[in-house]
């Protein structure tokens, strides 16, 4: 799985945001198998638009709260998304961290109600606690990568260990400075079963070119 999160960059909301997911759109005509692979998660006021009008894609959500659905003004809650047709969501994310003594409670509470996580995670440890909630997937995230360009893939032992650590036990994802064709394909060697990245992408100049880019290794891996 190669899961696009678009944050909330300027290159990557409003009218922006429809040309990302053109451009996965039009990628996706190329190879139809790549519509399974490929997950995008566009900021929280456009994600209710992109899922209406980009159907075909697997659009989810950046974020969700252990909420329910009423008296939550400002909430992003789990049945709030299922009634928009939004099954999936990132959890956790180093940039909106939940974390606390409940985490696992909430983790529970969020799937019973439809929706499947993708928790993000800083190292080994905290991926054994939230194995303990059976998320959905877990993905690897050093705090101190995201957004500098380094891959997470120039760490290979650190993934070994995380990779070790949750393979089997719930779907695998790194991230953080992932950015080209060889870090996906490291990635995935070293047996992540996707990866989660954001600004190398949205802040490409040929957006149809760096997905496919990015994409590649997957069509190879799994074929």
């Amino acid at each position: 799985m190669l899961i696009l999160n678009f944050k909330t960059y300027a290159e990557s909301t409003g009218d922006n945001a429809t040309k990302l997911l053109d451009a996965v759109i039009k990628l996706s005509e190329t190879n139809i198998d790549l519509t399974s692979k490929i997950f995008c998660a566009p900021s929280m006021l456009d994600l209710v638009h992109s899922k209406k009008t980009h159907y075909s894609l697997n659009i989810i959500s950046q974020h969700v709260d252990n909420k329910s659905a009423g008296s939550t003004t400002g909430w992003a809650t789990p049945e709030n998304l299922v009634a928009q047709g939004i099954s999936t969501s990132l959890y956790n994310h180093s940039e909106h961290r939940v974390w606390s003594d409940s985490i696992v409670e909430d983790i529970k509470a969020i799937q019973a109600k439809g929706v499947q996580l993708i928790v993000c995670c800083e190292n080994v440890e905290e991926a054994t606690k939230l194995l303990e909630a059976q998320p959905f997937g877990l993905a690897f995230e050093p705090k101190d990568l995201i957004g500098s360009g380094v891959s997470v893939t120039t760490r290979p032992e650190a993934v070994s260990a995380f990779i070790a650590a949750t393979k089997g036990k719930t779907k695998v994802f790194i991230g953080a400075g992932v950015s080209t064709k060889e870090d996906v394909s490291k990635s995935l060697e070293l047996g992540a079963d996707g990866v989660l990245l954001a600004s190398a992408f949205v802040k490409a100049e040929d957006h149809v070119a760096k997905a496919k880019e990015l994409a590649e290794p997957f069509v190879s891996w799994y074929t």
